[in-house]
């Protein structure tokens, strides 16, 4: 069904124009009242006349499309009265009365624009199509012509004294409002146009259309005169009309009623009827009514009409009926195949009807079900919520709707948890209940409660995260304000060498590295303290109320901790970390307090690693060290030290290569490769990612154009982008520049953004809204360690979802693969592309294989290599069809 849109409001009838309006109202009845006179007309009647031709003007200023036309229209007719009755005024005062004259063509002219304001108004609503409305709107023209011609035009028509021009135009004034009477009878039979600005609009014509019409019943007979009461009732349709133009129309949510109102239906065969009265009063004085053929046909044409006007009384009923039964229809269908349940209940609690969707929910019989309180659906702890929730909306007005939710018996032990709505339609007597609609949300908070988990804490690990972290230093801080006893420390720890663990034994024995020092952590503080992994190889520690002494004790008792042999595979060795100790000042913040242990940290790797350094000002000179860093990487791209590397995506189907992403290396001069971690947090906090950025995207892009050129099947290209980068002003025009330059295939580049980038709604849907534009896929990096992963699928237009790689580790041996599946489902659901990162093992493969997830990427299928190794690999895929071509 469709529905109006309705109209932007403009500016409506202020105070001001109000006051006006009504003082041309009060003028218009003086007009009436008093004594007709020369200065009266030009005061009493012109001055309202100019006040609706203002306020018709000032309407069309303000509206726009088919309202601007209408208003335009319906201003323009109003100036035509408006001059032609200063002609006329003339022609006063020169004591002259011609006929036909100027006057009487503007009076005409206004009329046909005053038509047309009536189409335009009509063709502005839902119902204009309607031809049915049309069709009645010209029955109740011709015979509203009909009696215009018994009561006016026969005489004129017939009258031999009048010369043939002015025969001419004194019929034509009828006609003209015959013209305007039949857009307006259309504008007024469509529902949809009851708006304030319609019923104005309707109530001028009408006024305008019944004073010429007495004027010509008086004008016939002499019996007309200025300053007369019809003279008033012009003024008030002119008032009507001009009024009816400040008003901004509004389309009605009634829905046209396609020929099948009551009302509307009356007036057509009234109006049908009327041709047969207007025929009997003839044959009656003219001839006489005689038992001949003529006077028994039409009282039998007569019968007929009204047997006919019955039997399509009859079919609007039984039409409406049919009409009924199909909504039932349509409701009982869309109810009994709903997934949500939906639920009748009195004012007592009892169930009254329950649809097939409740046995998904509850496993029991419907017919059981019903007259019983629903309460007893739900388990005790849920039970009194559900009565207060219910109890609310019945106490509140009708057509109230409120939310519920709670937790219903799904068997003798399984449990469902359930949300919906519950709707007040105790006064409705078509209904007299109380509409619950109940879905099951079980999977779905399940896997809520388990994303929010990862968003205060580390999924590998299961220790806090930075978020939880710095939470919590918040609160201790706020203790120690509050007793300056009350000691804070905070440690920084960073495993020394864990990059060569990972190169060396492979990113699953780093990831059970990182365990295993999380399990000695937590053995070595106290229960009071806390411990978090920032990611990677960075772990922080809180110690509160604590002595200089027992912080070094406890930092000293790590270190030995984790140097007993650790077994990772079929390796033994020792954990050397290094530790940056840092004591909370009076004043110190969160920021100040992690900057000082991270400083002292690494004043510990400087020292040799494997040691512990509190923080004193002179580490503040190793942190003046690190910004060489920042030095250096801003020359880095200018003396070519930066390259890339592309680490294949392969389709899961076939193992196909079926693109690359794109990943950042800095070769330095003296320290050799600096892993991305290292610097691209610096190039962020000095601003040279963006141009680091624009560089790799246009590298990487022309890369893939080069490699598409040489082979049949498209390969697609994925580029992650910094958050600095993204929500540079100038990232969408470099992004256009890019595809230009390179020719490369805008639908075959994918954008990876962690969800850090997307904290921005506003500003990140019109960004992302633009890259999709361009035909640039968009893919939520390590999809799942943020709170609002799910939120982000439904808000921005995201084309796939990278599963981290703490998620992919999971899948080996007998682990429940139940997450990684919920993705992977709510992905397809939506039409998303699923990427797998950090395959490490075959069981991993095979289970994403069994998952259906669509592509993967990891060290089991590739790891990153450089252009020349890209090449081999694709040449090798193209060779065997090379070799196996027939010789010629």
């Amino acid at each position: 069904m469709r529905t109006a849109r309705p109209e932007t409001r403009a500016a409506g009838v202020g105070v001001g124009w109000k006051l006006v309006l009504t003082a041309a109202v009060a003028a218009s009845l003086v007009y009436g009242i008093i004594p007709y006179t020369t200065t009266g007309e030009l005061v009493l009647y012109d001055g309202p006349v100019l006040i609706s031709v203002v306020a018709a003007v000032v309407g069309w200023r303000r509206r726009r499309g088919t309202n601007r036309l209408a208003a335009g229209a319906v201003a323009l007719s109003l100036s035509l009265f408006l001059v032609a009755e200063a002609v006329w005024v003339t022609y006063r005062f020169q004591g002259r009365d011609p006929f036909p004259s100027i006057a009487d063509a503007i009076f005409l002219a206004g009329y046909v624009a005053l038509a047309i304001g009536a189409w335009a108004h009509s063709a502005q609503h839902p119902g204009a199509r309607d031809r049915s409305a049309w069709l009645d709107a010209g029955i109740l023209t011709l015979v509203a012509g009909l009696v215009v011609w018994e009561a006016l035009l026969q005489n004129q028509a017939n009258d031999a004294s009048t010369t043939g021009l002015a025969k001419i135009m004194t019929m034509a004034y009828p006609l003209a409002d015959l013209l305007v009477l039949g857009f307006a009878l259309r504008f007024v039979l469509d529902r949809s146009s009851r708006s304030r600005a319609g019923l104005l609009f309707g109530f001028g014509i009408l006024c305008t259309l019944a004073a010429d019409f007495l004027f010509g019943w008086q004008d016939l007979r002499n019996a007309y005169s200025s300053g007369s009461a019809v003279d008033v009732l012009w003024l008030v349709g002119y008032l009507g009309l001009g009024t009816a133009m400040l008003h901004q129309p509004s389309i009605s949510n009634a829905e046209p009623d396609a020929g099948l109102g009551r009302g509307r239906l009356i007036a057509v065969l009234t109006a049908v009827l009327i041709p047969q009265g207007v025929l009997l009063s003839q044959l009656s004085t003219v001839h006489g009514l005689h038992l001949d053929t003529a006077t028994v046909a039409l009282f039998v044409g007569t019968a007929t009409m009204v047997l006919v006007s019955a039997r399509m009384w009859g079919l609007l009923g039984r039409a409406r009926a049919i009409e009924r039964r199909r909504g039932d229809d349509r409701l009982s269908a869309l109810i009994h195949h709903s997934a949500d349940a939906v639920i009748l209940i009195d004012q007592n609690m009892h169930v009254t009807y329950a649809s097939p969707a409740v046995s998904i929910l509850i496993d029991d019989d419907l017919d059981a079900l019903l007259g019983h309180d629903l309460s007893l659906w739900f388990v005790d702890e849920s039970r009194t919520g559900l009565l207060r929730q219910l109890e609310n909306v019945s106490a509140m007005p009708p057509g109230t709707l409120l939310p519920v939710d709670g937790v219903v018996r799904a068997g003798p032990t399984d449990r469902t948890l359930v949300e919906g709505t519950a709707c007040n339609l105790l006064g409705d007597l078509n209904v007299q209940a109380i509409v619950v609609t109940l879905r099951d949300v079980t999977a779905r908070r399940e896997l809520e409660a388990q994303l929010e988990r990862r968003a205060f804490h580390d999924e590998l690990t299961g220790l806090a995260n930075r978020t939880l972290f710095s939470d919590r230093v918040t609160h201790a801080l706020e203790r120690q304000a509050r007793n300056p006893a009350f000691q804070v420390a905070v440690m920084f720890i960073d495993v020394d060498d864990f990059k060569a663990v990972n190169d060396g034994l492979g990113h699953a024995s780093g990831d059970q590295l990182l365990q295993q020092v999380a399990l000695r952590l937590r053995a070595s503080l106290r229960p009071s303290d806390s411990v978090a992994r920032f990611g990677g190889d960075e772990f922080a520690i809180l110690l509160e109320d604590v002595s200089v002494e027992e912080a070094q004790e406890t930092a000293d008792r790590i270190l030995e901790v984790l140097k007993l042999p650790a077994a990772i595979g079929e390796t033994r060795f020792g954990v050397a970390v290094s530790i940056g100790l840092a004591f909370a000042a009076p004043d110190s913040s969160v920021e100040e307090l992690l900057r000082d242990a991270d400083i002292a940290m690494y004043g510990a790797k400087a020292k040799g690693k494997g040691c512990a350094i509190v923080f004193d000002a002179k580490l503040r000179e190793s942190a003046a060290r690190r910004l060489s860093m920042k030095i250096e990487l801003s020359d880095a791209l200018e003396n070519k030290q930066l390259r890339l590397v592309y680490q294949p995506i392969h389709d899961l189907s076939d193992t196909s290569i079926r693109g690359f992403e794109a990943l950042l290396r800095w070769d330095h001069p003296v320290r050799g490769t600096v892993p991305p971690l290292d610097f691209i947090p610096v190039a962020e906090e000095t601003g040279d990612i963006v141009g680091i950025g624009r560089w790799v995207l246009e590298t990487a892009c022309r890369q893939a154009a080069i490699w598409n050129e040489q082979r049949p099947d498209p390969l697609t290209m994925s580029v992650n982008v910094s958050a600095i980068q993204f929500h540079h002003p100038r990232f969408i025009d470099d992004l256009r520049a890019v595809l230009e330059r390179t020719g490369f295939n805008g639908n075959l580049l994918t954008l990876e953004l962690t969800e850090s980038v997307l904290l921005e709604p506003d500003r990140v849907t019109e960004l992302l809204g633009a890259i999709r534009s361009l035909g640039v896929g968009i893919a939520i990096d390590d999809f799942g360690t943020g709170y609002s992963s799910l939120s982000y699928l439904q808000q921005f237009p995201v084309t796939s979802v990278k599963i981290d790689r703490s998620f992919v580790s999971e899948l080996s041996g007998d682990t429940n693969n139940g997450l990684v599946r919920s993705i992977i489902a709510i992905a397809d659901s939506m039409n998303l592309t699923t990427v797998a990162e950090g395959i490490e093992t075959v069981e991993q493969l095979t289970a994403l294989k069994g998952l259906k997830c669509g592509l993967a990427q990891g060290f089991h299928l590739s790891r990153p290599v450089d252009v020349h190794e890209i090449d081999a690999i694709l040449l090798a895929e193209v060779q065997p069809s090379v070799s196996a071509a027939p010789a010629r």
